[in-house]
């Protein structure tokens, strides 16, 4: 999520300067319409104020956006791409397992969320999380990407799995990703300190990949 992260940190100066200039009109549109949401709350902005604040079309809001809910959840896209490219090569049902706890491992390190929760704005990670919890749109946009996640496991489990097999494994493997990524949100609903989520997210994904493997060492083969 480029608009999780806080637009004015100067940790961010480096990466826009490597964007393309296709790559910085996309980010500022998000960046504005992050501030608009911000400000005034999810739904209350339509994609005309957007494109009159970022100083661009409509139509070019919607190139880059296809809904509205993709300015605030705008690295979806490449979580699916990057699900898939760390699935590539494995072979067997444990490999799988181990490939999606990597990929996030890996969002830990470096997705939006993270940077976020790493954010020298105080309570940055509460206001966005605020944001996506306080709007039916966007917590629905956030669940839905799931399915795609889904779809991009099963297109990549191994062949000697058996269909039914690649459906339940696929839908396990996604609703365990989907715990993960919840978690930071629902601790937000629960009133919790961005310190105590940012210590407690890897432990989650150790318990909720462990309950993981331990079920499938127990289904049928």
């Amino acid at each position: 999520m480029t608009s999780s992260t806080d637009p004015m940190d100067p940790r961010n100066a480096p990466i826009r300067e490597t964007l393309t200039a296709k790559e910085r009109r996309r980010a500022r549109i998000s960046d504005t319409a992050m501030m608009l949401f911000a400000a005034r709350g999810f739904d209350a902005v339509s994609i005309a104020e957007i494109a009159e604040a970022a100083e661009v079309s409509k139509m070019t809001v919607t190139n880059h956006f296809a809904l509205k809910e993709d300015l605030v959840f705008d690295e979806f896209a490449d979580d699916v791409r990057r699900v898939g490219t760390e699935m590539a090569s494995v072979g067997s049902l444990d490999q799988a397992v181990d490939a999606v706890e990597r990929y996030c491992a890996e969002r830990e390190r470096s997705g939006g969320t993270a940077r976020a929760l790493a954010a020298r704005t105080p309570g940055a990670w509460q206001g966005f999380a605020g944001l996506v919890l306080g709007s039916r749109a966007l917590s629905l946009r956030f669940h839905a990407h799931y399915l795609d996640i889904r779809d991009a496991i099963a297109a990549a489990l191994p062949s000697s799995l058996a269909s039914a097999d690649v459906a339940v494994t696929a839908w396990m493997l996604a609703e365990a990703v989907h715990l993960v990524d919840w978690w930071p949100y629902d601790q937000v609903a629960r009133g919790a300190s961005t310190a105590s989520i940012r210590a407690g997210r890897a432990a989650l994904r150790e318990r909720a990949f462990a309950a993981l493997r331990e079920g499938l060492a127990r289904a049928p083969r």
